[in-house]
């Protein structure tokens, strides 16, 4: 330690500088604690509230003339259908839900309308026809949900 800065300040005054080195500080004692990390959020806490939940008969459809009218790709809401887009008659647009017995990790959007004899069903959009055959009819869950807000997390 003391010959580094002697050797330091040798030659700080042969190149006519004045050095000043300040000695590292070390002591096998004392040890310096690492900045303790923030926990990041719990992967389990859902990012949304559930705001209300119940079973119901769940369909699917695709962008066919057959299966919808002259504009296969134009939603009800003006919308081009899309992945995540449902069909449903019971909610306003842009209501968010799930379908957690069959897609847990989706949240699907209502963009879309049915026939008028399907009061309270859903209809998920498929890219293909076969893919809709394939899903068939389902009685499942559906969670109604909404994001949570700042306002919403505070109050825990």
């Amino acid at each position: 330690m003391y010959t580094t800065m002697f050797i330091s300040t040798f030659l700080g005054v042969l190149w006519g500088k004045t050095i000043l080195l300040i000695p590292p500080v070390t002591s096998p004692t004392t040890s310096v604690q690492a900045p303790t990390a923030v926990e990041p959020p719990s992967q389990e806490e859902e990012e949304y509230i559930i705001i209300d939940s119940y079973m119901s008969e769940v369909t699917a459809y695709a962008s066919t003339v057959e299966e919808t009218d002259e504009t296969p790709f134009l939603a009800a809401s003006g919308k081009h259908v899309y992945w995540g887009m449902v069909a449903s008659n019971a909610h306003p647009f842009g209501t968010q839900l799930r379908f957690p017995e069959l897609y847990p990790d989706i949240i699907f959007v209502v963009g879309d309308r049915m026939n008028k004899r399907y009061s309270s069903r859903f209809d998920i959009w498929f890219p293909k026809t076969d893919q809709t055959k394939q899903f068939g009819l389902k009685n499942t869950r559906v969670e109604i949900i909404r994001e949570k807000k700042y306002k919403d997390i505070a109050l825990k």
